[in-house]
């Protein structure tokens, strides 16, 4: 509303421009020539607090769409399965969350009100030209059909380019935060200059492709450009000869002459906001394709309920599974039975399948064949929270949030207390170099939980799980880091620990 306030005030300055020339050199009358000039003041102070309402609004609401985007876009990806993260780089998809929204953020901040407020230009200064004078309204009009052609014929052009800029530029940001995720394996292998080379030719096939849209995008203005102040040339040749004829009187030519300005401008900042609509449009694509992927492992639409109290009993009868269609399988014909309370080693070479196996329990993954059951129940009739908050993991490779250990430790479970955190630290045997540390608990543990050495995160990845107080815990590996004794008083702990608690262990 207040934008259609504002481009209204801008139409009329030039009726008002036509009456102030009219009067100083035709009629000769100095007080109404005061008058129109202190009007027009008036009308550029109510102007500029219309425009600072405007943009405050417009800036307010991109800023909350784009946020809203954004959490809708989190919220996509963080309910995919492992599965999914498996084929795609995580530097990519960070890069839709913050690039690809940034340039919808752009648009919607300027572009959506430069679309308003010039085709309002366009269309009102087009009637009123019409309404003063058919015969130069004709010759306004002669550029808009090149235009129109020129736009839609480079304005595709940006928009490819500009998808093909975005994802090479996604996959560049993905290499380089896995480059310096991996920073130590790079460094040892001295191949810090064939990562360097490798960003670099990356980096400029982002800028060469960028140069192309550069060339498409100002193909697009300059030929917009020529025919829109050809135009004006058209007008001004035109109405000067009118003027000449007696026809029209120069504050007639002079308000013609700066709406066929305000038009030409109009269609030139419509056909700038075309290559941006271009881009964000190839933005938005790739953004709806990720929150309108569906998600493979659902929960069911009617879950059936884990009686109370929860056995767990685990049952694998005739599971098979591959990772993917094309991929032998990983297991083949399994079938285990194990009863409520049961501790359950699962030995074998790397590669075996049993990480995999213990991966089929909480659905990480969905089982090719066969079935998987929890107190005789098919997990994948199950609600998938409930499912794995009966589930404590500690994995082969215990990641670490960056925060502090105490946030750490309660990650699975936010509310706990104090006196909670500090006894599942002792019986993983954290507590004891935990109280070494200056800030103790308050410790922050660095990206990833590089802070720590590798026995001191799996203790950390421990003490998690064991503070979730779950029903199944599932040890994959998880004192393959921790020196002999601390190994053997762990699974002492883990002995008292879990009576009546069924595990499953993968050494």
């Amino acid at each position: 509303l207040l934008l259609l306030m504002a481009t209204a005030i801008g139409l009329a300055f030039p009726l008002v421009v036509r009456e102030l020339l009219d009067s100083a050199f035709l009629e000769g009358d100095s007080r109404q020539l005061n008058f129109i000039a202190a009007g027009l003041l008036a009308l550029f102070a109510i102007q500029a607090v219309i425009n600072f309402g405007q943009s405050f609004l417009t800036a307010s609401t991109s800023e909350r769409v784009v946020a809203t985007l954004r959490q809708d876009l989190f919220s996509a990806l963080v309910y995919q399965p492992p599965g999914f993260f498996d084929d795609r780089r995580v530097g990519e998809l960070t890069s839709r969350i913050s690039s690809d929204t940034g340039l919808l953020q752009g648009v919607l901040r300027f572009g959506v009100p430069e679309l308003i407020r010039q085709g309002v230009f366009l269309m009102g200064a087009l009637f009123l030209v019409t309404i003063t004078h058919p015969q130069l309204t004709l010759a306004t009009m002669v550029a808009i059909p090149f235009t129109a052609i020129v736009g839609w014929l480079l304005g595709r052009r940006v928009r490819r380019l500009s998808t093909s800029i975005q994802d090479r530029l996604a996959g560049a940001v993905a290499r380089a935060e896995q480059v310096f995720t991996q920073i130590q394996i790079v460094q040892a292998f001295t191949r810090e200059e064939w990562e360097e080379r490798r960003f670099r030719g990356e980096v400029e096939d982002v800028r060469d492709e960028g140069l192309r849209r550069a060339v498409a995008r100002a193909g697009l203005t300059g030929a917009v450009t020529f025919s829109a102040f050809g135009a004006i040339v058209l007008v001004l040749w035109v109405g000067g000869r009118l003027v000449l004829e007696g026809v029209l009187t120069p504050g007639d030519l002079v308000a013609f002459l700066l709406y066929a300005v305000t038009i030409a401008g109009a269609v030139v900042s419509l056909a700038g906001f075309w290559g941006n609509l271009q881009e964000a449009a190839g933005a938005a694509e790739r953004i709806f394709d990720l929150i309108k992927h569906p998600v493979s492992l659902r929960t069911p639409d009617a879950p059936t309920i884990l009686p109370r109290p929860v056995r767990g009993e685990v049952s694998y009868r005739a599971v098979s599974f591959r990772y993917g269609t094309d991929l032998p399988l990983v297991l083949d014909g399994i079938d285990v039975e194990i009863g409520q309370g049961e501790r359950v080693a699962l030995v074998g070479s790397s590669g075996a399948g049993k990480s995999t196996f213990a991966s089929l329990l909480p659905r990480f993954y969905d089982v090719t064949g066969g079935a998987v059951r929890l107190d005789d129940i098919d997990v994948r009739r199950l609600d998938l929270q409930e499912l794995r908050g009966q589930i404590g993991l500690v994995p082969q490779e215990p990641m670490l949030f960056a925060g502090t250990l105490r946030e750490n430790l309660a990650y699975g479970r936010p509310g706990a207390t104090d006196p909670d955190i500090w006894e599942a630290a002792r019986l993983a045997h954290a507590h004891e170099f935990i109280t070494t540390f200056p800030d103790q608990y308050n410790t922050m543990v660095g990206q990833s939980g590089h802070r720590l050495s590798g026995g001191q995160r799996q203790r950390i990845a421990l003490a998690r799980a064991i503070l979730r107080d779950p029903e199944i815990l599932i040890l994959d590996e998880a004192t393959s880091q921790i020196d002999v004794e601390s190994e053997r008083l762990i699974n002492e702990v883990l002995s008292e620990f879990s009576q009546n608690r069924t595990m499953i262990m993968i050494t």
